[in-house]
């Protein structure tokens, strides 16, 4: 049993690090780097916007051809490039010299940190993890999500020694160094295929034993649920301080509203990814979505710090919800055979889906009147994400390991 659990323990904490390593292709760790840019290609900060628009947008289709070469190859095989395409794109962005090679060292930045390090977690994890899943990947995505933090406090902190553009190069080297372990661990432990003898404590569901027509379902539901919790809550995350500013809240109380929604977060994801080994699965995104549109409507009742902290609680948690449960749900309605492809599929939605929502709030927010109000209108998607998945048939739970297996 010890044995078990420090094989379990060890590839929750692979994946964790893997995630970590995104760190430069996120959002979060590109923020820091936004005022050097600024001014040292002298654009405005809407021109600097549109170009992370446009490479983001061009990475969406990352994630399609990167799961099903996962699938193929392996999380072992494919992490060591994986992690160079990242470095190279810290290099590119740290010697861009106009907005079209820096766009493109976006697109570097965000097809292999934002898709293809929790990508290849993801799949690493769920594929290997067999009992217990959903708190695996709920453990998975507290950590990971705790960990992307590190790269913007760190990098704001090296940047007055080192200059911006060194900063940018220590941390792609960084993410090869640490990849390439990595890499080596995952074969040395042989996590990349298990025993026999791992395989034989819980039934394999194959592919073939799921109806095709209920897979399509099962990837349609989860990704609808994953790409509206992704829409809904970068959209209110990035207009955050106006949102709030609307509401009564100063710029700086408006800000420190994040430190609550990460908490949250954290521990929502840890109790979720328990709850979805235990209750039935087709509950899961209507109770993912019925989360989030408490969230956005409970913007309405914000009217002192104390309310602004409701809220930054309801939406971490929605997001959370639904980060905990993907993974394990995939796994479950598709199997283990594709599941790269599958989420890779799901990712390029998902990428596509945040990097239109801060642009498309805002006009939103312009033709209504305000962000309210707006907000108001986009609780829509989150309940007809919750409809479809009330109505859409679902593979039946029986292909779900079961507990005495563990």
């Amino acid at each position: 049993m010890a044995t078990q659990q420090q094989h379990r323990r060890s590839i929750i904490g692979t994946g964790a690090v893997l995630i970590a390593l995104s760190g430069p292709g996120q959002t979060a760790g590109f923020s820091v780097f936004v005022e050097p840019l600024t001014d040292h290609l002298d654009v405005s900060r809407g021109q600097l916007t549109f170009a992370y628009l446009i490479g983001t947008l061009a990475a969406s289709t990352t994630g399609t051809w990167l799961g099903r070469v996962i699938d193929r190859k392996g999380v072992a095989n494919i992490l060591p490039w994986v992690a160079l395409g990242l470095c190279l794109a810290t290099i590119l962005a740290s010697v861009s010299t106009n907005l079209v090679m820096l766009t493109i060292a976006i697109y570097g930045l965000r097809s292999f940190g934002q898709t293809g390090m929790p990508l290849s977690a993801s799949v690493f994890v769920a594929t290997n993890i067999l009992q217990r899943r959903g708190a695996a990947l709920g453990l998975l995505t507290a950590l990971g999500g705790s960990t992307i933090s590190l790269t913007p406090f760190i990098a704001a902190r090296l940047i007055p020694s080192l200059g911006w553009k060194t900063t940018w190069v220590v941390e792609g080297i960084f993410v090869v160094v640490v990849g390439l372990v990595m890499s080596v661990v995952i074969r040395r432990l042989r996590l990349e295929h298990p025993h026999a003898d791992d395989e034989a404590t819980a039934p394999v569901i194959a592919e073939t034993q799921i109806p095709r027509k209920l897979r399509r379902n099962g990837f349609l539901v989860v990704t609808f649920g994953y790409a509206t919790t992704g829409f809904v809550s970068t959209a209110l995350a990035f207009h955050q301080i106006a949102v709030l500013g609307e509401r009564g809240l100063s710029p700086a109380a408006a800000a420190s509203n994040f430190l609550p929604q990460s908490i949250s977060a954290a521990v929502v994801a840890l109790t979720i990814g328990r709850l979805v080994d235990r209750v039935p699965s087709r509950i899961v995104v209507p109770f993912a979505m019925l989360l989030m549109s408490v969230a956005v409507m409970s913007l309405t009742f914000v009217g002192s710090r104390l309310g602004a902290i409701g809220f930054a609680v309801a939406l971490g948690s929605a997001a959370a919800s639904m980060a905990a449960s993907e993974g394990a749900l995939l796994a479950r309605w598709i199997g283990r055979e594709t599941l790269g492809t599958w989420r890779g599929r799901m990712t390029s939605v998902m990428v596509i889906s945040t990097a239109v929502a801060p642009f498309t709030f805002s006009l939103l927010a312009d033709w209504v009147g305000s962000y309210s109000s707006a907000a108001r209108l986009m609780v829509l998607l989150p309940i007809t994400a919750g409809i479809i998945a009330v109505c859409t048939p679902l593979p039946a739970d029986e292909n779900r390991p079961t507990k005495q297996a563990a």
